[in-house]
């Protein structure tokens, strides 16, 4: 699977199919108050990578200079979206459509002055 070609329909999908095999919730479902809440943990998780980094070191970071640090803050991403993606499903939300949502919102707000590059 590839970001370029695989669907988030398929996504979500994947990660049903995965609830299904583990058995997971009722018929791969689970509560969806607790998948949100273990989405906390994970982005604990995937904030653990970031802690204490310096500018050097995220700019090392993005230049690719760390990759035992780059797989385990993907690992932990992908923690974090696979619960979103078992979320949304549950709660039949259409991930593309609310993100033009709010990309929509979000361009009319006006520009923040303070705002860093980066």
């Amino acid at each position: 699977m590839k970001d370029e070609i695989t669907t988030v329909a398929a996504l979500k999908e994947q990660v049903h199919q995965l609830c299904l095999r583990k058995g997971w919730g009722v018929n791969g479902v689970q509560n969806p108050q607790h998948v949100a809440m273990a989405m906390t943990v994970e982005m604990s998780e995937l904030l653990e990578h970031f802690q204490w980094l310096n500018l050097d070191d995220v700019e090392r970071l993005m230049q690719g200079g760390d990759p035992e640090r780059k797989a385990m803050i993907a690992e932990e991403f992908a923690d974090v979206m696979m619960y979103g993606l078992q979320l949304t499903r549950t709660l039949n939300i259409d991930i593309a459509s609310e993100i033009e949502r709010k990309i929509e919102i979000v361009d009319h707000r006006p520009p923040r002055r303070d705002n860093p590059k980066r």
